[in-house]
């Protein structure tokens, strides 16, 4: 009797045993892609819409544009929106802002900050942080941060590494 009793739990342990590698290798995490290359855009607001044109506390605007490659070239175009959550003087306000890229070959970059924007000419260049969101095509669950250099009202330099 001790024998079928042991035997019994040696064959219950090996088929737990079996069972639960069976559902590691089957509930195993895919492997993740290679992080996409570097990026670098410049995004221009001027040359499309934005509304409205003098945001306010506790409200928003949107805006979209071409987005241009160094030399010039439209690679795609951003559509974003900015909630105005804080006053910090006269011509800058805290913006909470959601910037979609959708490049020419369909892929799509998601961007997310919360940056003081400035209206005043004379306090550019100025620079802020975003983080990537995901995005789709080469972009599916990319992770990572853009510096974004406002070279003028309404322009923006983008450089984006991923992580």
């Amino acid at each position: 009797m001790h024998r079928v009793a042991m035997g019994r739990r040696i064959a219950s342990a090996v088929a737990t045993a079996s069972l639960v590698g069976a559902l590691g290798v089957a509930g195993a995490a895919p492997a993740l892609a290679a992080a996409p290359a570097p990026l670098s855009f410049t995004i221009d607001y001027t040359r499309n819409t934005s509304i409205p044109q003098s945001p306010s506390l506790g409200g928003g605007f949107a805006g979209n544009g071409p987005v241009l490659d160094a030399w010039g070239r439209v690679i795609g175009r951003t559509f974003d929106t900015c909630a105005v959550d804080g006053i910090e003087g006269p011509t800058k306000m805290d913006a909470d802002c959601g910037a979609y890229i959708i490049f020419n070959d369909g892929d799509e970059l998601n961007l997310s900050t919360q940056a003081v924007i400035d209206a005043n000419p004379m306090d550019y260049p100025y620079r802020f942080k975003a983080v990537v969101e995901g995005g789709t095509g080469v972009y599916n669950g990319a992770q990572g941060e853009a510096t974004v250099t406002a070279e003028r009202p309404g322009v923006y330099k983008v450089d984006v590494k991923f992580s």
